[in-house]
This record gives C-alpha cells, structure tokens and sequence, in this order.
C-alpha cells in the first residue's frame, strides 16, 4: 500500500433523507475521512432522492477503492460492482426483510428481496470481512456461511435530532400537548405490521381516552397498496385521529417526538431500528414487539412485548400513560441505555474494524473524532 491518501468509500442501494441506512453511511463516511481516508458514497443514480444529489454520487463514477463497504440489504446493481471491484471489500449487513411480507402488495419488491437472500452467500465469500448492525443480523450471516461477523450496530447521531423551523415547513412542535400523541416512526410497510397498531388505537381510543391520537410518520412511497390499506382500515373503524403524516424532514422530526406521550413499534422484522433510540433520546417511553435486532437496540430499556391482542396492547399503552411510577421507571431504564450509547467509543470500533478488514490501510489515528 503506498502512503496516498487511502480512499474507503460505500455502496448504498438508495439514498434518501431520514433512511436509517443512508444516516449509517453518512455516520461512516464522516469516520472514514476523520482517519484521513477520502471516502464517497456510491448509489444507483435512479436511487437519489433529489435533495441528496449533492451528497451521494452516483454508481457510475465509482473510482475504485482500497477499502469497499456495501450496505447491503436488498439486490441492485452494486452487487456486481461489488464483486468486480479489486480493492478489500466488507459486506455490511442491514438484515434482508422477508419477501413474503411484500407479496401481496409489491411483487416486484418481494423478487428483489429474494434474489438478495440467493445472492448473500456469494457475496460473503468474496468479502474480506462481514459486518452486521446486530447480533440478530449476525446469526443470519452465519446461518448463510459468513465463518466471521463483528458487529457494529447503527450509529446514532444525536444532532440530527435539533429542531431548525423552516419558512416552508409548518412548525409540529404546534401538536396540542393536551392530547395524548402516541407516535410510529418507520417505513409504512408490511413487516411494521401498522395495521396492529392501528386497531390497538381504536381500543385505546374508545376505551381509555378519547383526547389521544395516532400519530404515524414514514414514506408512503415504498409500498403504496398497503399505505391504502391502512387508510381504509382506519376509516373502517371511523378513526379521525389516525393522522397519516407521512415523510417529516429530519430538521422537524425532533419536535414530534418531543409532542408524543408514547412510542410504538409493533414490526416483525427488524434489523435494529434505530427510531427506538431516537425515541429514548427524547424521553419518550417505548414499547417494541420482541422481535429481530430491537431488543438489542433497547438494551434492557424501554417496554418490550411478545404477542398481545389489540385490546392487550391498548391496556399496556393506558398503564404506560396513566401510571407514573411505571412511567419514570421506563423513563430511567431508557436514559441509562442512552448514556452508554452516547459514551460508545465510535472511532475506536471503526479504526479496528477497518484494520482488520485491511492491515496495510494507513491510516490517520491522529485525525478528528
């Protein structure tokens, strides 16, 4: 290796603003080029979002690389130029949702997450090193032939998290606090069963109280049938304060969590999911089914669920409310994960995992944290 400066760049199958992926490689790239690397993220160009065009680059300008890191958890063109590419390579496991979730609503969408599970085992064999945003990921990577998986789960920024009103945005921090918000942040797709919450709102609501609403913020984008679906389910049940709010820009996000008595997640695939820990950095109480990598991003924190029918749920989210002393409880057992996930010594996990995945890599151990 000659004593240039190292290039670390990443393959990412879509960009966009508020996508947990896109943070993660912009989390990276910020790591890399603090260890002096010149570091650049590459996309598909018909997978920018148009107001990321300045940030991401697209595939075809890919120069090469002596460290590759591709984010991987669907098929795209990457996964080609992944294999071509002759530098050290890490795969970066964001978990492969289930097709069988999407097949009743996108059966495109389900091909493309099936041919990314066929393509996962050759894909590892070519790759210098595995990582996995959580030990749930990890197993899978085992499961599919990875010998080797070092975990480094999804980093969480918490300046992304800083109220900035915009002339062009209406201001959320006007929600009425008055009303008890319970909040969802996430994809509106088919593994966020939404649907479950959706019916647990109307026990909550009917039963327990009638000033609440089920606040519901995510891309309508990527599965529209069933954004329809969950639309007609709540007029089924006459629900008005089901409020579809859909995508909200990260520079407001921060004060619908600030508005929101509770945050609910009842998904059966997830990776990580890193809404749980911007919802306890705002203290807000959360409650999450026990599934995938989720409680690993709680870490002993939060309120965590099996399997509980809507009228269950909707009892656990009045206790959560209404009791205090439940509250604070839940409240102090999320600040003390906080703490711990604030001191995580970033820099430090990154060098060694780039080290390992590529000795002669000179890097800056000086440079800026």
């Amino acid at each position: 290796m000659n004593s240039t400066q190292p290039r670390i760049h990443q393959f990412v199958a879509g960009f966009a603003s508020g996508d947990a992926i896109s943070q993660a490689a912009l989390a990276v790239r910020d790591l890399a080029r603090g260890l002096g690397a010149e570091s650049e993220i590459f996309v598909p160009s018909d997978r920018i979002a148009p107001d990321m065009r300045s940030i991401a680059r697209p595939l075809e300008a890919f120069p090469g690389s002596d460290l590759l890191i591709h984010h991987y958890s669907i098929a795209s063109p990457l996964d080609e130029a992944f294999q071509r590419s002759a530098g050290r390579k890490v795969v970066y496991y964001h978990n492969i949702t289930p097709a069988e979730y999407f097949d009743p609503y996108a059966p495109k969408l389900a091909r493309q997450l099936r041919a990314a599970r066929e393509k996962l085992p050759a894909l590892l064999k070519q790759a210098d090193a595995v990582w996995a945003v959580s030990e749930f990921n990890a197993a899978e990577l085992r499961a599919a032939g990875a010998p080797r998986v070092s975990i480094f789960p999804l980093i969480f920024d918490p300046s992304r998290l800083v109220f900035r009103p915009t002339p062009t945005l209406p201001d959320p921090s006007l929600i009425s606090r008055a009303t008890t918000n319970i909040l969802f942040v996430g994809r509106l797709a088919p593994n966020k069963c939404v649907e479950d919450l959706i019916v647990a709102f109307a026990w909550y609501h009917l039963r327990y109280n009638e000033r609440s609403r089920l606040i519901l913020i995510g891309s309508d984008c990527t599965v529209p049938p069933y954004f329809a679906m969950l639309r007609l389910l709540a007029h089924k049940f006459d629900l008005c304060d089901v409020i579809f709010q859909r995508f909200v820009p990260a520079d407001s996000l921060t004060a619908w969590y600030d508005a929101a008595s509770l945050f609910v997640c009842a998904s059966r695939h997830e990776g990580f999911c890193l809404p749980l820990v911007e919802a306890m950095s705002r203290h807000v109480p959360v409650i999450a089914r026990a599934v995938g990598g989720m409680p690993e991003a709680l870490g002993g924190a939060g309120i965590l669920y099996d399997e509980l029918k809507p009228e269950e749920m909707a009892a656990l989210w009045h206790r959560v409310v209404a009791d205090q002393v439940l509250r604070t409880q839940v409240l102090e057992s999320q600040n003390t994960r906080m703490e711990a996930l604030l001191k995580r010594p970033l820099r430090e996990e990154f060098t060694a995992l780039v080290h390992a995945a590529a000795p002669d890599l000179p890097l800056d151990r000086r440079g800026k944290s």
